[in-house]
């Protein structure tokens, strides 16, 4: 088993795909969405995340190879077994092929059918189809979603506050024409 990693050095958005191999149903998240999203860079970052299914994830660890895999509990850092995750995972760390840094997070979405569950509170559902939006050749969380994460951790955390300010702000410059009628 070996060691985690103690810092991060984040992979580019463009190097994601690779260290993904073959799985393909992955999509951006956190600040480097957003910035996606607003066409600009808004803040530092000192990681980047990508979101997955439950229903996938096993695939999708197991397309990365499980010595880079560490499971996210109760502040530890566990090295992926390679067996069935426990559901109360929800963020998976995943090391360089060295084991120097971390590179990226992925942030785990309970679905069941169609249907994506908040793992906060279980009464928040939506579509699979509304969970992300399609920005040119990459997807990414839907922004209601992430503005839903960010502000749920009181205190944020300053990267947090700069996000929601920034999803509002974005939202609140466009035109929705088609209420026009209501």
């Amino acid at each position: 088993m070996a060691s985690p990693p103690t810092s991060w050095k984040p992979c580019a958005i463009h190097e994601l795909q690779a260290h993904l191999g073959n799985f393909t149903d992955w999509i951006l998240c956190g600040g480097h969405s957003i910035d996606l999203l607003v066409g600009s860079h808004t803040r530092g970052h000192g990681d980047i995340d990508i979101g997955v299914f439950r229903s996938r994830l096993t695939e999708c660890l197991e397309a990365i190879g499980k010595d880079r895999v560490f499971l996210c509990s109760a502040g530890a850092h566990i090295q992926w077994p390679g067996d069935n995750i426990d559901p109360a995972i929800h963020d998976i760390w995943i090391s360089d092929p060295s084991h120097e840094h971390w590179i990226f997070q992925i942030m785990v979405y309970d679905d069941q059918g169609d249907t994506v569950s908040y793992r906060r509170d279980k009464r928040i559902t939506w579509k699979k189809s509304s969970h992300s939006i399609q920005l040119g050749d990459i997807r990414i969380l839907n922004p209601a979603i992430t503005l839903l994460y960010k502000t749920n951790k009181p205190p944020l955390a300053d990267k947090e506050a700069a996000d929601v300010s920034t999803l509002i702000e974005f939202c609140g410059a466009r035109d929705i024409t088609h209420l026009d009628g209501l």
